[in-house]
C-alpha cells in the first residue's frame, strides 16, 4: 500500500539565496528530500527526469560546486536553471514546487516543455545540454564519468580480420523485441541480447579491407568500463516494420531486481590489461522511470529509493508516496494490463567496494 508523505501548494517567495543551499539535502526542512513537482501541462516526463537527477547525490554533489553567483544571469543556462530549481525544492516547506523556471530554460534551448516527450530522449537531451553549458571542463569530465559506458565495437570478418574501435554511450538501449507476446523476460537476458554478436550476411555484409569486397562477418560490442550510475533503457516502443504502420508499445513483462551483477557480460582486453576487474561491477537500483498508456499517449512517473532512509517512494508529479518494493515490481509489465505502469528506464548505482582493513602492525 502507498502512504502519502506530504503535498501542498508552492509559494512563489519560497526559497533561499542560491549561495546558502545545503547539498546534497542533508539539512532540508522536507522529510527525506522528497519534493513533488507540479504538472504544468504535459510536463510529467520532465518532472520524472528531473527527479532522477535531483535524488542522485553523486550528481548533485558535482553540480553544487558550479559557480552560480554571477553578475549576469543566463536564464537559458541549463546548469543555472537546474541549480535554481533544486534550491527551491530543497527549501520547500509545502512539499510541492513548480518547475516553471526550468521549463522556461528548456524552451530557451529549443526544447518544447509542454509536449509529449520520450523519457530517454529527454534525459539525454538535458544531460548533453548540461555538459555543453557547464563551462568548466573538469566538472564536465566528472559529470561524464558518472554515466559514460565505454565500449569496444568489433567486426570479425570470415577471413579472420578483426576491426575494432572505441565508443561510448550514456545509456544502454536493451532489446525486448522477439521475446514473444506473453513471454516474461529477465533484465539479465535482455543485457545478454544486447551484447550477443550479430551475423552480418546478405545485404548487411561488411567491407573487409583485406578481402577487398563485402564479406559475411560477426559484429558485436564488449565492455571497457562501466560508470557509477548505469542507465538502462527498456526498448518498449517498437518502430513500424512496414510503410503505413505505426509505433507500437511492448507491454510484456521484464523482471528486474534491486541488485544487478555485470560480471557475466563480455569484457574487452583493454579493460583486462588495465586491471579493471568485473568483480566490482555490482549495482543497486535507485530509480525506475515508468510509462503508462500507449505509444501515442501516456503518463510518466518515477520510483526512487531514498539515499536518506533507504525507503522506496513513488513520485507522480505533485504526489509523493512511500511504497514498498512489491509496489515497484508491479512495473514489470503485463500483456493482461495494457494501461498499467511499465518500467521504461532503470537507473542503478555501482556498489563501491570497501577497502580491506590493514593487517595488524601496519
Amino acid at each position: 500500500m502507498e502512504r502519502r508523505v506530504n503535498a501542498g501548494r508552492f509559494e512563489e517567495n519560497e526559497g533561499r539565496s542560491l549561495s546558502q543551499s545545503p547539498w546534497p539535502y542533508t539539512h532540508g526542512r522536507f522529510q527525506n528530500g522528497m519534493v513533488g513537482l507540479a504538472n504544468g501541462g504535459l510536463t510529467c516526463c520532465v518532472n520524472a527526469v528531473l527527479q532522477s537527477f535531483y535524488l542522485a547525490p553523486e550528481f548533485t554533489s558535482i553540480l553544487q560546486r558550479w559557480d552560480q553567483r554571477r553578475e549576469v544571469v543566463d536564464w537559458g543556462n541549463i546548469p543555472y536553471g537546474m541549480c535554481r530549481l533544486f534550491d527551491v525544492m530543497q527549501a520547500s516547506m509545502s512539499g510541492v514546487v513548480s518547475a516553471e523556471m526550468f521549463l522556461q530554460c528548456l524552451t530557451l534551448n529549443h526544447v518544447k516543455a509542454n509536449k509529449q516527450h520520450d523519457a530517454e530522449e529527454l534525459f539525454l537531451n538535458i544531460f548533453n545540454l548540461l555538459l555543453d553549458q557547464l563551462q568548466n571542463s573538469d566538472m564536465a569530465e566528472e559529470m561524464k564519468s558518472l554515466y559514460e559506458i565505454k565500449l569496444e565495437e568489433f567486426v570479425n570478418c570470415q577471413c579472420g580480420k578483426v576491426s575494432v574501435k572505441d565508443s561510448s554511450m550514456w545509456s544502454l538501449p536493451l532489446p525486448l523485441s522477439g521475446m514473444g507476446v506473453h513471454r516474461s523476460l529477465k533484465l539479465e537476458d535482455s543485457l545478454k541480447m544486447f551484447f550477443r554478436p550479430q551475423d552480418l550476411t546478405m545485404k548487411n555484409k561488411c567491407f573487409c579491407p583485406d578481402c577487398g569486397v563485402k564479406c559475411p562477418a560477426l559484429q558485436g560490442v564488449k565492455l571497457i568500463s562501466v560508470p557509477k550510475i548505469l542507465n538502462l533503457q527498456l526498448n518498449r516502443f517498437r518502430a513500424p516494420s512496414r510503410r503505413g504502420d505505426y509505433v507500437k508499445k511492448i507491454y510484456s513483462s521484464v523482471t528486474f531486481s534491486e541488485m544487478l551483477n555485470l560480471n557475466n557480460l563480455p569484457i574487452s582486453e583493454k579493460a583486462q590489461k588495465c586491471g579493471i576487474g568485473q568483480e566490482s561491477w555490482l549495482y543497486q537500483l535507485y530509480a525506475v522511470l515508468t510509462h503508462s498508456g500507449s505509444s501515442v499517449f501516456g503518463h510518466y512517473t518515477v520510483y526512487v529509493k531514498s539515499f536518506k532512509d533507504s525507503q522506496w517512494y513513488h513520485l507522480d508529479d505533485a504526489q509523493v508516496r512511500r511504497v514498498q518494493w512489491e509496489d515497484v515490481t508491479e512495473t514489470f509489465g503485463s500483456c493482461d494490463y495494457l494501461w498499467g505502469k511499465t518500467a521504461y528506464m532503470l537507473l542503478y548505482k555501482r556498489v563501491e567496494r570497501e577497502e580491506p582493513p590493514p593487517a595488524d602492525g601496519h
